[in-house]
């Protein structure tokens, strides 16, 4: 029998009732709903705006200077996962979109990897990320910094690294995050089902263990159709970027926090 406690969220497949995720726990459980551990590690780097436009949905255009901005997130204690973890690659571009009834400013995710399917298929199918699966292991942490990096099948296709932390107190600005959320209409190829930009309202805050300021780089490296088949085209776009700087890297960990259900269509 279906889970009675469980909240009247579906997806596929739907026959066996309500689906559990990081939006609906069940009852006996709820307390756990917002538990988990997070760390964040940030490097920005400046590029050529003309190709980084180019990333960007209709309506909608880069925020000030064209930066990249990639976050790593190492996700642990998570309560609806009971406990487990996983770990994120997200691309981030500081941009505006022009709704027709409402406007946006933060930033564009045009693609995140995770490394664990089922907060793929929830945040796919509930809140329209644009999230794909990768190898994405735990950072190497040494005296001089951190290494991070994310595979496919073997085939390595970012690296991260960043050092000469020291602690900070000026936390890094929160602003929305905002994806286009996109559902192929099944037999007719090139139409879509929903074609829509959703975005982040206001979340649960995060309790703030540490914050720290230092030095970093990131490197895609691109991919044949062999390497990645799936994959090539958006790993070789990003490759291509020109990395023509890169800012400081934040290290932020934190606890507690949303579930992104404050995720809305933009109007």
């Amino acid at each position: 029998m279906p889970d009675p406690t469980l909240k009247q969220m579906y997806r596929m497949p739907t026959v066996f009732g309500p689906a559990p995720g990081p939006r609906n726990v069940p009852e006996e459980r709820a307390h756990l709903r917002f538990t988990k551990e997070t760390t964040v590690l940030t490097v920005t780097a400046r590029t050529d705006p003309v190709m980084l436009s180019a990333l960007l949905p209709p309506r909608c255009t880069l925020d000030g200077e064209a930066r990249l901005e990639l976050s790593v997130w190492y996700l642990s204690r998570i309560g609806w996962l009971a406990g487990r973890g996983y770990n994120i690659v997200m691309v981030r571009i500081p941009a505006m979109f022009e709704g027709e009834q409402e406007s946006v400013r933060g930033y564009f995710i045009p693609v995140l990897w995770e490394s664990l399917c089922d907060p793929i298929l929830t945040g796919r199918e509930e809140l329209g990320w644009p999230k794909l699966y990768a190898e994405i292991p735990d950072p190497i942490v040494l005296e001089e910094g951190w290494r991070g990096s994310a595979s496919w099948q073997g085939f390595r296709f970012f690296d991260i690294e960043a050092g000469r932390f020291t602690p900070s107190e000026a936390p890094p600005v929160a602003a929305p995050m905002f994806v286009h959320k996109y559902i192929p209409k099944t037999g007719v190829w090139g139409a879509e089902d929903v074609s829509c930009i959703t975005v982040t309202g206001a979340e649960r805050s995060t309790t703030l263990h540490s914050l720290e300021r230092g030095s970093g780089r990131f490197t895609f490296h691109a991919a044949r159709w062999e390497d990645m088949p799936t994959q090539y085209p958006i790993v070789n776009r990003l490759a291509a970027l020109p990395l023509l700087g890169f800012d400081e890297a934040v290290l932020v960990r934190t606890s507690g926090g949303g579930d992104v259900s404050s995720q809305r269509v933009v109007r």
